[in-house]
Parts: structure tokens; C-alpha cells; sequence
């Protein structure tokens, strides 16, 4: 804890000493609101945590930086991730034909740009003059890059299990403290410079000592240079790839189906930094890309160790022989979790070539992997078609396409065992008040790629076929209808579904948004979906059941500091191999308060639950501190209750509190295993301080 002391002290009396001022509270609540509910959204069908950093990152970076239109690069409009490419593609035609946009009301008159899409745009987008480009200096850079700083301190309050010391046997459990620090440094220079590192120590991990005497479990760093010479994009250190459709390549995070049922289309952006924690998707090397008239041409070397479970262990040099699978978690809190650590070195190396023709994009990607030790998937019917042994060459190619009012997008991939994947998509808008998408795929069953991330219906591009059609529209002023029909089949068999199945799913949402301070929606979700008999565990067969959730969402701005939301969702499910249906429900009422002229900003939930079952659970996105994410699942019955307080000290300082606690009242415990409480509550506790700073407002105050 002494460093995370001695970091926190040095934030906070830079701080004070700030010539700054202070700030008089947070005035963006806009922005806030646009990042929560879009988190919120692409949540909903996460099925495994997500770090949402880079995304975030984007976001509050166009906030303050807006996008200028009349010079808008498509790669800034995409890491929006609020725009359609048919859209991107049209805002480009317009351009073209018409010049430099006068003024933001001129945007209605671009196809597929309506109101609400431009309401919701507003604190990203500008339109200015065109500017011409001016040469980095070096001075400039040093002068003007913003510094930022980010402490945290995470902990549980009750004592867990797992963290109760066996004096007999002092490795029976966590190995470390049951705190979570996190350290992250960051400079920027507009979006041409990028410097930082990352550490990071989860609960559990020993942190300065035993396993870890090097400190953090987990670093991370980068440096990253936009419009070098020749190069477009400079990356040396850790680093993400997206290319095409995500077939071939993607690593990061990608979102699925959700609301915004018309943003089927992967936004890849090439080559970026990497600034999150997610310790499997990033690369560490070196990547460069750069423009030769048409064609983008990006090159990358990547060598880095990953988690993996032993299946076979040379004794003598204490070497992983072969992998019986990857490990994802990041976490190496017990021996058992530590033994798994860094198992086996990964090399890739490959790159990507686009030939940019206006209206029409081709581009092919190549690359190869290459493990230490052999992986060898365990011996069971789903893992038939599994990626096994120590090389692995994955190549694609992609397009994309725009013809009047269609946009048509595909990409087609294979791996070195013959194995096929391919998906083709269209957008269309038909009219300004109506656009329509579709998304065929075929991921074949022998189809073998360990960094692809495209739309499916489950994460994973292998063994699944599909057709996904999409609509939104808005034939009543203030009134918006979305949805989508998602058909899918799984030609062979997946985990914890032992034979050839199919299913389907469908939402249909209705908006009301009559002005800037009320929203509200309603929401209809059904998934039909294949699952092993219960009834038979030894030779299941395969059973199809359905699950519901609707939900009604009011979000009311009393006041320009005053914030209410409420939400209730319930939750059907029918299983032919149980003897009822289940139910679930949740409700919470939520108050944001950020007073004008008090720097403290407050934010709190109450929320109640009931579910028949784990399977009848409910997912929310909850308030966090800044680069933190919470979306709990809540079964049984019980109350959740959070509260935020963000307290901007001066405009560089700026300190994060939150607290939170489940209360189960039909439970005498919480958790399982290591990680269950005596008790029927479980309470949490973080703090985050950030710094920010610029070497010129030294030079000023020196003056």
C-alpha cells in the first residue's frame, strides 16, 4: 500500500498547488450520459467481462476534441462507433459534390443523417473551416501533450474465504492481499502522440513479494505516432489490429447485436494503441502502416506470453510440453492459477494491404502464428474441429462498396487446414425515415482463427451459420422504432450442446423522445435457443427453450443538475426439461445530482431483485469511476445499492469514491468457494485520483 500512498500523496498536493482553479463542478453531464448508455447497450450481450478503456478513451477524446466534418478521416468517425459506414459513405459523397458544410443544419440534408442521429452526435462533431496540416514540432508537443496520471484502490469490505490465513498451510488460498491498485500514466498529444504504461494488480495477487517481486502482476506500454513521414500510423510496445469484418483479424473489443440494430458493420480501424488490461486481446511488437496513394499497407511483428493450462510438463527445465487450453482470466491468485502462468510463448507476424478507391475498398489480410508448445484440446466431441498444434496461418479478404442508396460490405477467410468463414452485409437507406441492414455468415466447423472477433450469435467464429436482419425507423416525430431478427444454426456440436442445433432471437424496441430532458423506451427480447437435457446428463439430448425480457426505461432530466432514471425489466424463461417456468424481475430507481456550483458531483441507485434462478438473472450497467466497468448479473432475491461521488478538487486533480453492497435476505452466505462471505451482504469500496497537467501551465505559472 506504500506506493499506492506515496502516488496518491504526490496527486494530491500538485493538485492543490494547482494555478488552475477551481473547475466549479462537472459540466458535461451530456457527455457522461452518451458514454453510459452506450456502454450500457453493447453490454447487454457481453458474456464475458469486457474492458471498455479504448472505447471510453475515444469518446471523451472527440468530446473535447470534436471531429471537423469538412475534414473528417473515417477512421476518427468509426472509433465513434455511433455512425453506419453507409452514413460515413454518404457524409463523404456529399462532400464531394457539394463542398464544405456552412453549419451543422446542413447535416439534415445528408442521406441517413436524421435528428436524433445528429442530436445524439452534437458533443463530438463540428463543423469549421479546412484547415491545412501543420508540421508536428517538437517543442509544441512537449508543450502542449496532456499528462495524465490514474490511481485506484479496489477492495471487498466483508472478509472472503479465500483470504482467511492458514497458518498449517500458508498457500490454501488467495496468495495475496485482497486489495486491486491500478497505476496508469498516459501523454497525448492531440491524436498524433500516444505514451504510456499500465500496471495492474488484481484481488488476490501477491504484490512486491513471493511470486511478484517485480511489483504489479500486469504492465503494459506503448508508444504510438500518427502521420510520421511516410507512415501513417508508428506503433512500438503493446497495440491492437482490426481489419475488414473481423474474421481474420481483430483484436480488442467488438461489439455484437444490439439496439442500434443498423451498426452491424465492423468499424475497423486499422492499427491503435493498446491502454486497457485485458491481458489476452493485444499484441506486443512493433506495427507500422503507411500510405502509398491508393493502397494502405500495414506490417506487424508480435511476440508475447499468454496463460494456458499444462497438459504435459518437461520436469527437468520445468517447460510446458503441450497446452491443453487458453486461460482468459488474467488472475493468478493461488498456485494452481500461477502454475498456468505464461505457459507458452505466442509469435505472430503478418500484415494488411487496402487499395482505397472512393466508393470501393478492397483489402487482404495474412499472417501467422506460431506457440512454444503444442496445444492440444481435450479429448471431447466439441473439441473435434479445435485449433490443435503449435502453427496456425490465417488470410482473408475484404470489400466494401457503395451504390446509391446500399452500402454492401463482406470479408471471406480461411485457415491452413482448409477451414472456410464468410459473412456478407448490407445497409440500405430506402428512405430518410427508414434504413434497413442484413448480415448473412457462415463460419465453417473446421474453421480455426484465434484472433477473429465478427458478428455471431456467440463469441467465436467457428461452426455457426446465420441470417440477421435489421430496421430502424421514425415515421412519427418523437417517436423511433428499432429491431432486429437474428436466425442461427450450429452445425456440429458446441460446449453444453451435444448435437447439430439452430435457434433464433428477436428484439424490437420503441423510443419516445419529445425533447432534450425526457426519454423513455420500451423492449421486447426473445431468444429461442438449443441446450443439453437436464434430465439425462450422461446422453443428453438436445431440448429448445425460450427466455423473454422486457423492459420499460424513463430517463427524466428535472434540471440541469438534476437527473432521475427508472427501470423495469422482467424476465420469462420455459424449459421443456424443467417441471415450471422461472421468472425474474428487477427495478431500481436512479438519481444523478451534479450541482453547477459545487465541485462534487453524486450519483446512486437502489434497485430490487428477484429471479427463480441463476438461468432468469438480470444484467445492468452500473455508474463507475472513470476507465472502470460494472455490469452485474443479479439472481435470487435481494437489494442493490450504489453511490458515486466525484469531487473535480481543481481542473488537473480530480478524486472518485464509490460504495456499494448486495443484500441477500434469504441467504447466510454470499459467494462460493474462495470468494464466499459469512454473511448475507457483500460490500465494496474503490477510491480513484487522477492528475492531469501540461508542461506549458509550468512555463506560465513560472513566469
Amino acid at each position: 500500500m506504500r506506493y499506492l500512498i506515496v502516488c496518491l500523496s504526490v496527486m494530491l498536493c500538485l493538485g492543490s498547488s494547482n494555478l488552475w482553479g477551481q473547475s466549479g463542478g462537472s459540466n458535461d453531464p451530456l457527455k457522461e450520459n452518451i458514454i453510459e448508455r452506450l456502454i450500457e447497450t453493447i453490454s447487454e450481450n457481453a458474456e464475458n467481462e469486457i474492458d471498455y478503456t479504448t472505447f471510453v478513451e475515444d469518446l471523451s477524446y472527440f468530446y473535447d476534441h470534436p471531429i471537423n466534418l469538412n475534414q473528417a478521416e473515417p477512421d476518427d468517425l468509426r472509433r465513434l462507433n455511433l455512425i453506419s459506414e453507409l452514413q460515413i459513405k454518404n457524409l463523404q459523397t456529399y462532400l464531394s459534390i457539394n463542398g464544405p458544410l456552412l453549419s451543422m443544419y446542413e447535416v439534415n440534408y445528408i442521406r441517413g443523417w436524421n435528428n436524433e442521429l445528429i442530436y445524439m452526435l452534437l458533443p463530438f462533431l463540428e463543423v469549421a473551416p479546412v484547415e491545412t496540416k501543420k508540421k508536428i514540432k517538437l517543442k509544441s508537443v512537449w508543450l502542449y501533450g496532456k499528462h495524465e496520471l490514474v490511481a485506484r484502490y479496489y477492495d471487498v469490505l466483508e472478509q472472503q474465504e479465500g483470504f482467511r490465513r492458514n497458518e498449517e498451510d500458508p498457500t490454501d488460498g488467495y496468495l495475496g492481499p485482497s486489495y486491486q491498485t491500478f497505476l496508469r500514466y498516459r501523454f497525448r498529444y492531440k491524436d498524433k502522440v500516444s505514451l504510456g504504461f499500465t500496471a495492474e494488480k488484481d484481488r488476490g495477487e501477491e504484490w512486491f513479494g513471493g511470486s511478484q517481486p517485480q511489483g504489479f502482476d500486469f504492465y503494459s506500454a506503448h508508444l504510438f505516432l500518427r502521420d510520421v513521414g511516410i507512415f501513417r500510423k508508428i506503433a512500438i510496445g503493446d497495440y491492437q489490429l482490426q481489419f475488414g469484418q473481423g474474421l481474420t483479424m481483430w483484436t480488442g473489443i467488438g461489439f455484437r447485436k444490439t439496439a442500434y440494430t443498423m451498426n452491424i458493420k465492423r468499424f475497423a480501424v486499422g492499427l491503435r494503441q493498446y491502454t486497457a488490461t485485458n491481458q489476452f486481446t493485444f499484441n506486443r511488437g512493433a506495427a507500422a502502416e503507411l500510405r502509398l496513394g491508393p493502397l494502405d499497407v500495414t506490417a506487424f511483428v508480435s511476440h508475447k506470453p499468454i496463460d494456458g493450462g499444462i497438459a504435459q510438463l518437461d520436469t527437468l527445465t520445468g517447460e510446458a510440453l503441450e497446452i491443453s487450453s487458453f486461460l482468459l482470466s488474467g488472475l493468478h491468485r493461488t498456485q494452481s492459477e500461477l502454475s498456468k502462468k505464461n505457459a507458452l510463448d505466442e509469435t505472430m507476424f503478418g500484415g494488411n494491404v487496402t487499395w482505397r478507391a472512393g466508393k470501393f475498398n478492397l483489402g487482404a489480410t495474412a499472417y501467422s502464428t506460431q506457440f512454444s508448445a503444442p496445444i492440444t484440446p481435450n479429448d471431447q466431441v466439441y473439441n473435434l474441429y479445435e485449433f490443435a498444434g503449435d502453427k496456425l496461418f490465417n488470410a482473408g479478404v475484404d470489400y466494401d462498396l457503395l451504390l446509391n442508396k446500399f452500402y454492401l460490405f463482406g470479408e471471406i477467410s480461411m485457415s491452413d487446414n482448409g477451414g472456410l468463414a464468410m459473412l456478407q452485409g448490407m445497409q440500405a437507406s430506402l428512405h430518410p425515415n427508414f434504413s434497413l441492414a442484413a448480415l448473412y455468415r457462415n463460419f465453417g466447423r473446421d474453421y480455426q482463427n484465434l484472433n477473429s472477433n465478427a458478428i455471431s450469435d456467440r463469441f467465436g467464429t467457428q461452426n455457426e451459420e446465420g441470417l440477421y436482419i435489421g430496421f430502424e425507423t421514425t415515421p412519427i416525430k418523437y417517436f423511433k422504432f428499432q429491431g432486429y431478427f437474428d436466425l442461427f444454426s450450429y452445425p456440429w456440436a458446441r460446449f453444453g450442446i451435444s448435437t447439430p442445433s439452430k435457434g433464433y432471437e428477436y428484439l424490437f424496441q420503441a423510443s419516445f423522445i419529445p425533447n432534450n430532458k425526457l426519454e423513455s423506451y420500451i423492449r421486447v427480447r426473445h431468444q429461442f435457443r438449443p441446450d443439453d437435457d437436464e434430465r439425462d446428463p450422461i446422453t443428453p439430448e438436445t431440448v429448445q427453450f425460450g427466455r423473454t425480457n422486457y423492459r420499460f426505461n424513463f430517463t427524466f432530466r428535472v434540471s440541469r443538475t438534476l437527473q432521475l432514471r427508472n427501470r423495469l425489466e422482467l424476465v420469462h424463461q420455459s424449459r421443456p426439461d424443467r417441471p415450471a417456468d422461472e421468472f425474474g424481475f428487477l427495478v431500481y430507481q436512479d438519481v444523478v445530482y451534479k450541482p453547477s456550483k459545487f465541485p462534487v458531483d453524486f450519483s446512486g441507485r437502489i434497485a430490487f431483485f428477484q429471479t427463480d434462478g441463476f438461468d432468469t438473472r438480470v444484467y445492468t450497467y452500473e455508474n463507475d469511476v472513470l476507465y472502470s466497468f460494472t455490469v452485474p448479473g443479479f439472481s435470487g432475491e435481494g437489494m442493490r445499492t450504489y453511490l458515486n461521488a466525484k469531487w473535480e478538487i481543481s481542473r488537473s486533480l480530480t478524486l472518485w469514491l464509490r460504495w456499494s453492497q448486495t443484500y441477500f435476505p434469504d441467504r447466510e452466505t454470499v459467494g462460493s468457494g474462495l470468494d464466499e462471505i459469512q454473511g448475507n451482504t457483500r460490500s465494496d469500496f474503490k477510491v480513484q485520483v487522477r492528475y492531469r497537467f501540461r508542461a506549458a501551465q509550468f512555463k506560465k505559472s513560472n513566469r
